[in-house]
């Protein structure tokens, strides 16, 4: 009987070594010692939980309307990038359109200065002397 249930969960264990083969890129065994292969299984044990999480949130929320795939979330977010320079703050680039649904949809709050500003590109109607300086207004989110 013991047999006959670990048999039985073949089918999900094979679902998850698919989904390590593909989405977290395990096909090849690239390991020259016992340890090496055990740290990478640990990496690999971890990226599938944050995986299925994303997968979880992608189906019980609105994403999967606008994203086809959980890939395409991910996708989506590595734009995002925190620049450093010696001396100088940390400047995290802004969220911009689906990004800002993405952070929404997984309760993350938007960093401090990360907001998306828009400049207005719509022309007035022309007016005598020195044309004003475009002005930059933040979006609620």
């Amino acid at each position: 009987m013991q047999t006959w249930e670990l048999y039985g969960l073949r089918d999900e264990q094979e679902k998850y070594f698919q989904q390590m083969k593909s989405q977290l890129g395990f096909d090849r065994q690239r390991n020259w010692s016992e340890e090496g292969k055990t740290g990478r299984l640990l990496i690999l044990f971890v990226g599938l939980i944050l995986s299925s999480y994303v997968r979880h949130i992608w189906k019980t929320t609105d994403l999967h309307k606008q994203f086809s795939s959980t890939l395409e979330v991910l996708d989506e977010m590595r734009s995002i990038r925190c620049v450093e320079h010696t001396g100088k703050a940390k400047h995290i680039t802004p969220f911009v359109g689906a990004q800002i649904d993405i952070a929404n949809a997984f309760g993350f709050k938007i960093p401090e200065g990360c907001a998306p500003k828009y400049t207005s590109r719509k022309k007035d109607a022309p007016h005598r002397g020195r044309p004003s300086k475009p002005k930059t207004s933040e979006l609620e989110y």
